[in-house]
């Protein structure tokens, strides 16, 4: 696809949050504080705004909430989950569709160890595969033609912390299993799966999790190496 002019969505959790950009009370992460402590003071600073910038493409919805998760947690705030229609009818504006759906979400449900598959009287929802086909589901009936990239999350490192070790079991199943599901359902569901979990240089982050201004460069770099677009 050429993207020159082409209009990007995206879909994510905090760390493609900013202040500004996304719908009313939907939870922020980089608000001004925030965007303090990592320099990022503006859209291109971003990992999704270096995406489109570099691509020539229009941001049209960014549907980011912060703390969100893919999967149903009884104890996480209502609305925020990535499977429900609420939010995946929210990438359009009227007439207007998306191209393009970037999606950047796993981390808070690998962070709360979230069931890979649904076991016992799980409902489908609450595991890790099953919310991730409903979250699919959901685009390809609101937006058909729309190129959909599912981002597995990036390794990350903790700034100015060189002995910090990244938490590959950090809410008890390894990164690699949401991964491998991200993987699995993207190209059942005919989308484009992007394994950024296999980047060259670790994300920095402020915090571990949040990336820097030079993380959000370096995530951009790897997401668009991973999709071989050279730009």
């Amino acid at each position: 696809m050429d993207y020159k002019g082409k209009y990007f969505s995206v879909v994510g959790d905090s760390i493609s949050t900013l202040l500004g950009y996304i719908p009313e009370g939907y939870a922020l992460y980089y608000d001004e504080e925030k965007k303090g402590s990592a320099k990022i003071e503006r859209m291109e600073d971003t990992w999704w705004g270096q995406i489109i910038s570099r691509l020539g493409g229009r941001l049209l919805k960014n549907n980011s909430w912060s703390g969100s998760t893919v999967s149903y947690h009884a104890e996480f705030t209502p609305g925020s989950f990535a499977h429900l229609d609420s939010r995946m009818s929210q990438l359009g504006d009227g007439d207007i569709k998306p191209d393009v759906i970037m999606i950047y979400m796993g981390v808070n449900d690998w962070g709360s160890g979230t069931k890979i598959d649904a076991e016992g009287g799980m409902e489908e929802k609450e595991s890790f595969t099953g919310s991730y086909r409903i979250m699919l589901d959901l685009i390809k009936r609101h937006y058909p033609e729309a190129e959909v990239w599912c981002i597995a999350p990036a390794v990350t490192a903790f700034r100015g912390d060189p002995n910090w070790e990244f938490p590959y079991c950090l809410g008890g199943i390894h990164l690699d299993n949401y991964v491998n599901t991200v993987k699995k359902v993207a190209e059942e569901k005919g989308c484009i799966f992007v394994d950024a979990s296999k980047n060259e240089t670790p994300v920095e982050a402020i915090d571990g999790i949040h990336p820097s201004k030079t993380g959000m460069m370096t995530l951009a770099d790897e997401i668009l190496r991973a999709r071989n677009i050279k730009i």
